[in-house]
């Protein structure tokens, strides 16, 4: 039986290291603030633009899924990160991401991070895109340099909280001096 467990034990930490990204995380962040030019689109704790998806918590996603959203960033594209797009009467087009849309207006950030609200009545036309602003970095980056940006983004995990809210549904530590909680009943 303690052979039996140890051979599970062993087998749980091989896959748990297996499920580890293998690049260089300090490498990763200097790619994807230079190279990759990632901060131009993306913002990390603050830092970059706000026209793409905020990667703050980009390490709740698997190794896997971050590595597909670079090299093929049209398989899944979250509803909440589809691009939009408007032409107005006079033929001028204008793409960003929906922020909101109502019954006579739409209200989009483009790239340059302008705030943009267009009345329905003035526009020809209006919707979602179905490409990903995102380019590719399959022929960008080689696959060491891929595997060093998901590491690096592999590294901002989700803060804990509530089961089914994005948490591990640990609790929150009380801020010091902070009286103790009351007795769950």
């Amino acid at each position: 039986m303690r052979a039996a467990i140890r051979v599970l034990t062993f087998a749980l930490a091989g896959a748990a290291l297996q499920a580890q990204p293998s690049g260089d995380p300090a490498n990763g962040k200097l790619i994807f603030e230079g190279k990759g030019t990632c901060t131009n689109c993306h913002r990390i704790k603050g830092n970059g633009s706000r026209f793409g998806p905020d990667l703050s918590e980009a390490g709740a996603r698997s190794p896997e899924q971050l590595q597909t959203s670079m090299l093929d960033p049209d398989a899944e594209i979250l509803p909440a990160n589809r691009i939009y797009r408007v032409v107005s009467k006079n033929g001028t087009t204008t793409i960003g991401r929906l922020l909101n849309e109502d019954t006579f207006s739409v209200q989009m950030i483009d790239k340059t991070e302008r705030l943009l609200s267009f009345q329905k009545a003035e526009l020809r036309e209006y919707a979602f895109e179905s490409k990903s602003p995102m380019p590719s970095f399959r022929d960008k980056l080689t696959a060491p340099e891929l595997a060093d940006v998901v590491a690096y983004l592999s590294t901002f995990k989700p803060p804990p909280g509530p089961p089914g809210r994005g948490g591990t549904g640990a609790p929150a530590a009380a801020p010091a001096g902070a009286p103790p909680a009351p007795a769950a009943r």
